[in-house]
């Protein structure tokens, strides 16, 4: 059995420095945002652009697998696919 995800409060502590704690993570639902074709930091319409259409959470992941992709990241957790966009570092979590 493979391991489970960690959660996000985990992964937040791991890639986040101190001084941007506490982070206040927006959580979506997928299946509103891919309806409504857009979420709060526009990263269904972003990656859509980059010909990766959205549909379910492990498109998300799908992001990764592009080397000359460095804005966006996304990871498996718990609760969802966490996205953050490394320019800002700000952070979203879609729920299944």
């Amino acid at each position: 059995m493979p391991d489970a995800p960690e959660t996000l409060a985990a992964l937040l502590r791991r890639y986040c420095a101190d001084d941007d704690e506490p982070r206040d993570v927006p959580r979506v639902s997928l299946a509103e945002a891919v309806r409504a074709g857009d979420d709060p930091l526009h990263i269904i319409p972003y990656l859509a652009g980059l010909g990766l259409p959205v549909r379910s959470l492990d498109d998300l992941l799908r992001v990764n697998d592009d080397a000359s992709e460095e804005e966006v990241g996304c990871f498996r957790v718990a609760e969802g696919v966490a996205v953050t966009i490394a320019s800002d570092g700000l952070w979203l979590l879609f729920e299944p």
